[in-house]
């Protein structure tokens, strides 16, 4: 920004227009920006409208002063995407810029300091460890939860239609399951599930009845090899006993 005083020349001189107003200029000094004439009540920023006496900035057809300016077309803070003056004491997160009261964790609000630790995140907001591990948790749990199916009721008609086709089949062809699928309304894989904890039922009961049928069996033999056991040290000690009354004997005679 410059001042010119009008030529005092004899010869006419063209009276400078103010961009401002447009109004013809008659003041003894003249504003000018990027050789354009001024009023000096005119100057005035585009943005806050105060008045520029000592030094401004412009951009295209507008003057701001120092701090629009650099509000708007400075480095841009990654909080708030306003421009951060370059005098102006800032925080940094990787290549990010934020203004002091912008570097706060988006969740809490709380403001981050200096040595607090922090997870940067891809749309550039921050968030405080405790925050983040507390969110990550949660979300960790809804997730779990989704993936669970939900337990399907049978009610007594549709387990009856299903016990009577397991009956003629314990593995029904696709088309069987889709025929039941479609007769009880059940869903095709609770039909399939049914079947296979079915035939696991039963083979596990038909194991269960042969344990049972067999163990009076293998408990006599166990009594038996006890008694033989008796008796075997029983003759032991009678063929013992004999031998010391036999000794005895002779030592007498």
């Amino acid at each position: 920004m410059s001042t010119s005083t009008p030529s005092s020349s004899s010869s006419p001189v063209a009276v400078p227009t103010c961009t401002g107003c447009t109004e013809p200029i008659f003041d003894r000094f003249i504003l000018k920006v990027q050789e354009r004439s001024w009023h000096s009540k005119c100057l005035k920023c585009s943005d806050c409208h105060s008045h520029l006496s000592d030094k401004c900035f412009s951009k295209g057809d507008y003057v701001y002063c120092k701090d629009d300016f650099f509000r708007r077309f400075g480095t841009k803070c990654a909080g708030c995407d306003q421009g951060i003056p370059p005098t102006q004491v800032v925080r940094r997160a990787q290549d990010h810029v934020y203004h002091l009261e912008c570097f706060a964790c988006s969740i809490c609000s709380r403001q981050l300091n200096t040595g607090d630790e922090f997870y940067l995140m891809e749309d550039r907001k921050l968030v405080c460890k405790n925050d983040y591990e507390t969110a990550k948790t949660r979300a960790e749990f809804d997730l779990d939860n989704a993936n669970k199916r939900p337990r399907t009721t049978i009610t007594a008609k549709q387990l009856e239609a299903l016990k009577r086709a397991y009956n003629d089949s314990p593995k029904p062809a696709r088309h069987v399951r889709e025929q039941l699928s479609a007769e009880t309304g059940l869903d095709m894989r609770v039909v399939q599930v049914w079947f296979q904890n079915r035939r696991a039922k039963e083979k596990r009961l038909k194991k269960d009845a042969g344990r049972q049928r067999w163990s009076p069996y293998f408990r006599n033999m166990k009594d038996g090899r006890g008694n033989d056991n008796d008796d075997h040290n029983s003759l032991l000690d009678e063929h013992a006993s004999l031998n010391l009354h036999d000794s005895f004997a002779s030592s007498c005679w």
